[in-house]
């Protein structure tokens, strides 16, 4: 995740950085798609290792399990007492702590456990390509 998320920052970073200090908006618009762009390989990739990874536990579900997967973290997130865009700089959400909302923390316990689960676990899988 780190290989796409720094040329992510520094693209859009600096095609921000353009755009404030009053330079070519057509070239900062150029780097900011650029950078927005580089989230589909991510999430391509980020797809590719979790269904490989639920594959070999549960080759016969690792289509369905890998969507519910990922519709699950989204439902996580929402869940989140901190998560939503708060763009007034000068009166900033305060923080909440996650111990407040009592959904939110046990079904992050339930993904830190599949999480780990598939990160550990040892497959029945004989033969590993790639």
């Amino acid at each position: 995740m780190l290989l796409f998320i720094i040329p992510i920052g520094i693209l859009i970073g600096v095609g921000i950085g353009i755009m404030g200090a009053g330079g070519n908006s057509l070239l900062a618009g150029i780097l900011v798609l650029l950078g927005a762009l580089f989230v589909i390989p991510m999430l391509w990739f980020s797809l590719a290792t979790t269904y490989k990874r639920i594959n070999a536990f549960f080759p016969n579900k690792a289509t369905l399990l890998t969507v519910l997967t990922f519709l699950f973290s989204f439902v996580l997130e929402g869940f989140n007492p901190n998560s939503g865009a708060n763009l007034d700089f000068e009166n900033p959400a305060p923080y909440v702590s996650p111990t407040e909302s009592p959904i939110y923390l046990v079904l992050l316990i339930l993904s830190l456990v599949w999480s780990f689960y598939l990160l550990l676990g040892n497959s029945k899988v004989k033969k590993h390509i790639g």
